[in-house]
Protein backbone atom coordinates (compact mmCIF):
# COMPACT_ATOMS: atom_id res chain seq x y z
CA UNK A 1 0.00 0.00 0.00
CA UNK A 2 1.41 3.38 -1.04
CA UNK A 3 1.45 5.96 1.75
CA UNK A 4 -0.07 9.31 0.80
CA UNK A 5 -0.32 10.90 4.24
CA UNK A 6 1.28 10.29 7.61
CA UNK A 7 0.92 11.58 11.13
CA UNK A 8 2.71 11.35 14.45
CA UNK A 9 0.96 11.48 17.80
CA UNK A 10 3.58 13.31 19.86
CA UNK A 11 3.03 12.50 23.51
CA UNK A 12 4.55 12.19 26.95
CA UNK A 13 3.93 9.08 29.01
CA UNK A 14 0.50 8.67 30.69
CA UNK A 15 -1.43 11.13 28.53
CA UNK A 16 -4.05 8.82 27.02
CA UNK A 17 -2.12 7.89 23.89
CA UNK A 18 -3.13 4.21 24.00
CA UNK A 19 -6.82 5.11 24.03
CA UNK A 20 -6.36 7.63 21.24
CA UNK A 21 -4.47 5.13 19.09
CA UNK A 22 -7.09 2.45 19.66
CA UNK A 23 -9.94 4.71 18.60
CA UNK A 24 -8.09 5.91 15.49
CA UNK A 25 -7.04 2.39 14.49
CA UNK A 26 -10.58 1.10 14.92
CA UNK A 27 -11.91 3.67 12.45
CA UNK A 28 -10.17 1.67 9.72
CA UNK A 29 -9.31 5.01 8.10
CA UNK A 30 -6.36 6.38 10.05
CA UNK A 31 -3.66 3.77 9.75
CA UNK A 32 -2.81 1.53 12.67
CA UNK A 33 -1.05 3.89 15.06
CA UNK A 34 1.06 2.15 17.65
CA UNK A 35 4.45 2.76 19.19
CA UNK A 36 6.28 1.70 16.02
CA UNK A 37 9.57 3.47 16.76
CA UNK A 38 10.20 2.65 20.39
CA UNK A 39 13.17 0.31 20.51
CA UNK A 40 13.38 -0.61 24.18
CA UNK A 41 15.63 2.14 25.40
CA UNK A 42 15.85 2.20 29.19
CA UNK A 43 18.12 3.42 31.99
CA UNK A 44 19.96 0.12 31.63
CA UNK A 45 20.10 0.22 27.83
CA UNK A 46 20.36 3.79 26.58
CA UNK A 47 21.01 2.75 22.97
CA UNK A 48 18.06 0.38 22.81
CA UNK A 49 17.92 -2.71 20.67
CA UNK A 50 20.25 -2.74 17.66
CA UNK A 51 18.61 -2.58 14.21
CA UNK A 52 21.07 -3.17 11.39
CA UNK A 53 18.94 -1.70 8.58
CA UNK A 54 16.77 1.10 9.93
CA UNK A 55 15.62 2.17 6.47
CA UNK A 56 14.09 -1.27 5.97
CA UNK A 57 12.63 -1.18 9.47
CA UNK A 58 10.75 2.03 8.66
CA UNK A 59 9.65 0.63 5.30
CA UNK A 60 8.28 -2.47 7.05
CA UNK A 61 6.32 -0.32 9.52
CA UNK A 62 4.82 1.69 6.68
CA UNK A 63 3.91 -1.44 4.74
CA UNK A 64 2.35 -3.22 7.69
CA UNK A 65 0.46 -0.38 9.35
CA UNK A 66 -0.97 1.70 6.50
CA UNK A 67 -4.69 1.44 5.85
CA UNK A 68 -6.21 0.95 2.40
CA UNK A 69 -6.72 4.70 1.96
CA UNK A 70 -2.95 5.30 2.19
CA UNK A 71 -2.80 6.66 5.75
CA UNK A 72 0.00 5.79 8.18
CA UNK A 73 0.13 6.85 11.82
CA UNK A 74 2.40 6.28 14.76
CA UNK A 75 2.62 7.55 18.28
CA UNK A 76 6.06 8.63 19.42
CA UNK A 77 7.15 9.68 22.87
CA UNK A 78 9.33 12.58 23.87
CA UNK A 79 11.26 10.12 26.00
CA UNK A 80 12.74 8.38 22.95
CA UNK A 81 12.50 11.00 20.21
CA UNK A 82 16.28 11.47 20.34
CA UNK A 83 16.86 7.73 19.87
CA UNK A 84 14.45 7.61 16.93
CA UNK A 85 15.94 10.64 15.17
CA UNK A 86 19.49 9.39 15.75
CA UNK A 87 18.61 6.17 13.96
CA UNK A 88 16.72 8.00 11.21
CA UNK A 89 19.58 10.39 10.43
CA UNK A 90 21.96 7.45 10.40
CA UNK A 91 20.31 6.18 7.20
CA UNK A 92 22.79 6.70 4.37
CA UNK A 93 20.24 8.17 1.97
CA UNK A 94 19.33 10.82 4.54
CA UNK A 95 22.85 11.74 5.62
CA UNK A 96 23.32 15.46 6.09
CA UNK A 97 19.67 16.40 5.73
CA UNK A 98 17.90 18.61 8.27
CA UNK A 99 15.71 16.51 10.53
CA UNK A 100 12.39 17.77 9.25
CA UNK A 101 13.37 17.18 5.63
CA UNK A 102 14.50 13.65 6.48
CA UNK A 103 11.19 12.96 8.19
CA UNK A 104 9.21 14.35 5.28
CA UNK A 105 11.09 12.08 2.87
CA UNK A 106 10.29 8.99 4.93
CA UNK A 107 6.73 9.88 5.92
CA UNK A 108 4.71 11.45 3.07
CA UNK A 109 2.46 14.34 4.02
CA UNK A 110 3.58 14.17 7.65
CA UNK A 111 1.41 16.00 10.17
CA UNK A 112 1.66 16.24 13.94
CA UNK A 113 -0.84 15.73 16.75
CA UNK A 114 0.42 16.97 20.11
CA UNK A 115 -1.22 15.19 23.07
CA UNK A 116 -0.69 16.65 26.52
CA UNK A 117 -2.21 16.33 29.96
CA UNK A 118 -3.32 19.34 31.98
CA UNK A 119 -2.78 17.86 35.46
CA UNK A 120 0.95 17.12 35.49
CA UNK A 121 0.98 15.88 39.08
CA UNK A 122 -1.70 13.32 38.31
CA UNK A 123 0.30 12.36 35.22
CA UNK A 124 3.46 11.76 37.27
CA UNK A 125 1.48 9.76 39.84
CA UNK A 126 0.00 7.65 37.05
CA UNK A 127 3.50 7.03 35.71
CA UNK A 128 4.78 5.89 39.09
CA UNK A 129 1.81 3.56 39.54
CA UNK A 130 2.38 2.04 36.10
CA UNK A 131 6.10 1.54 36.74
CA UNK A 132 5.36 -0.34 39.95
CA UNK A 133 2.30 -2.32 38.90
CA UNK A 134 3.35 -3.12 35.33
CA UNK A 135 -0.17 -2.14 34.29
CA UNK A 136 0.27 0.44 31.56
CA UNK A 137 -3.31 0.18 30.33
CA UNK A 138 -6.60 -1.41 31.35
CA UNK A 139 -5.77 -4.27 28.97
CA UNK A 140 -2.73 -5.24 31.06
CA UNK A 141 -2.73 -7.36 34.20
CA UNK A 142 -0.90 -5.91 37.19
CA UNK A 143 2.27 -7.77 38.16
CA UNK A 144 2.42 -5.97 41.51
CA UNK A 145 -0.88 -5.43 43.31
CA UNK A 146 0.67 -3.50 46.22
CA UNK A 147 2.33 -0.36 44.82
CA UNK A 148 3.88 2.00 47.36
CA UNK A 149 3.73 5.79 47.51
CA UNK A 150 7.15 7.42 47.07
CA UNK A 151 7.40 11.21 47.16
CA UNK A 152 10.91 11.34 45.70
CA UNK A 153 10.03 9.01 42.82
CA UNK A 154 6.94 11.00 41.87
CA UNK A 155 8.86 14.26 42.17
CA UNK A 156 11.56 12.96 39.83
CA UNK A 157 8.97 11.81 37.30
CA UNK A 158 7.27 15.20 37.48
CA UNK A 159 10.53 16.95 36.66
CA UNK A 160 11.30 14.41 33.94
CA UNK A 161 7.90 15.09 32.43
CA UNK A 162 8.83 18.74 31.91
CA UNK A 163 11.78 17.65 29.78
CA UNK A 164 9.73 15.12 27.81
CA UNK A 165 7.29 17.92 26.98
CA UNK A 166 10.14 20.31 26.16
CA UNK A 167 11.24 17.93 23.40
CA UNK A 168 8.07 18.72 21.46
CA UNK A 169 7.99 22.44 22.24
CA UNK A 170 11.56 22.76 20.95
CA UNK A 171 11.04 20.67 17.80
CA UNK A 172 7.83 22.46 16.82
CA UNK A 173 9.31 25.91 17.46
CA UNK A 174 12.53 25.23 15.57
CA UNK A 175 10.64 23.96 12.54
CA UNK A 176 7.71 26.34 12.45
CA UNK A 177 5.24 23.51 13.05
CA UNK A 178 1.76 24.20 14.41
CA UNK A 179 0.46 20.78 15.47
CA UNK A 180 -3.10 19.81 16.26
CA UNK A 181 -3.24 20.31 20.03
CA UNK A 182 -5.16 17.81 22.16
CA UNK A 183 -5.51 17.77 25.94
CA UNK A 184 -6.18 14.47 27.69
CA UNK A 185 -8.79 15.82 30.10
CA UNK A 186 -10.82 17.25 27.21
CA UNK A 187 -10.30 14.27 24.95
CA UNK A 188 -11.66 11.69 27.43
CA UNK A 189 -14.80 13.78 27.87
CA UNK A 190 -15.27 14.33 24.12
CA UNK A 191 -13.96 11.19 22.43
CA UNK A 192 -16.25 11.29 19.41
CA UNK A 193 -15.67 14.97 18.70
CA UNK A 194 -11.91 14.50 19.11
CA UNK A 195 -11.71 11.65 16.60
CA UNK A 196 -13.78 13.59 14.06
CA UNK A 197 -11.55 16.61 14.60
CA UNK A 198 -8.45 14.51 13.92
CA UNK A 199 -9.90 12.97 10.75
CA UNK A 200 -10.76 16.45 9.49
CA UNK A 201 -7.28 17.73 10.37
CA UNK A 202 -5.73 14.86 8.42
CA UNK A 203 -8.19 15.45 5.56
CA UNK A 204 -9.39 11.86 5.70
CA UNK A 205 -12.69 11.30 3.96
CA UNK A 206 -15.20 9.16 5.81
CA UNK A 207 -18.32 7.37 4.59
CA UNK A 208 -21.74 8.86 5.20
CA UNK A 209 -22.59 6.13 7.72
CA UNK A 210 -19.31 6.49 9.64
CA UNK A 211 -19.46 6.06 13.40
CA UNK A 212 -16.66 6.66 15.88
CA UNK A 213 -15.61 3.34 17.45
CA UNK A 214 -16.21 2.52 21.11
CA UNK A 215 -13.29 2.77 23.55
CA UNK A 216 -11.63 -0.46 24.64
CA UNK A 217 -9.35 1.24 27.18
CA UNK A 218 -10.50 2.47 30.58
CA UNK A 219 -8.77 4.64 33.22
CA UNK A 220 -6.68 2.53 35.59
CA UNK A 221 -5.54 4.87 38.39
CA UNK A 222 -8.77 5.16 40.32
CA UNK A 223 -9.04 6.20 43.95
CA UNK A 224 -5.45 5.33 44.79
CA UNK A 225 -4.09 7.69 42.13
CA UNK A 226 -6.31 10.47 43.45
CA UNK A 227 -5.14 9.87 47.03
CA UNK A 228 -1.51 9.98 45.99
CA UNK A 229 -2.08 13.10 43.90
CA UNK A 230 -3.53 14.98 46.86
CA UNK A 231 -0.83 13.70 49.21
CA UNK A 232 1.95 14.74 46.84
CA UNK A 233 0.35 18.13 46.28
CA UNK A 234 0.41 18.86 50.00
CA UNK A 235 3.89 17.49 50.63
CA UNK A 236 5.45 19.28 47.66
CA UNK A 237 3.93 22.62 48.48
CA UNK A 238 5.13 22.37 52.06
CA UNK A 239 8.53 23.23 50.55
CA UNK A 240 7.17 26.47 49.06
CA UNK A 241 6.59 29.80 50.76
CA UNK A 242 2.84 29.31 50.25
CA UNK A 243 0.39 26.80 48.81
CA UNK A 244 -0.49 27.76 45.24
CA UNK A 245 -2.86 24.86 44.53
Amino acid sequence: MSVTRSYFICFAVRSGSSLLCQLLADTGLAGRPEEHFYHNISPDNLRGEPIADYESSIADALKSHTTANGVFGSKIGGGYWQDFTRRLLGIEALAGLPLREALDRCFPGLRYIHLTRRNKVRQAVSHWLAIQSGRWSSQHIATNVSPQYDFAAIDTLLQELAFREAVWADYFARNGIIPLQLVYEDFVQQKEATILRILDYLQIQRPADFQVPSPRHQPVGGELAEQWTQRFRKEKQAQFWTAFW
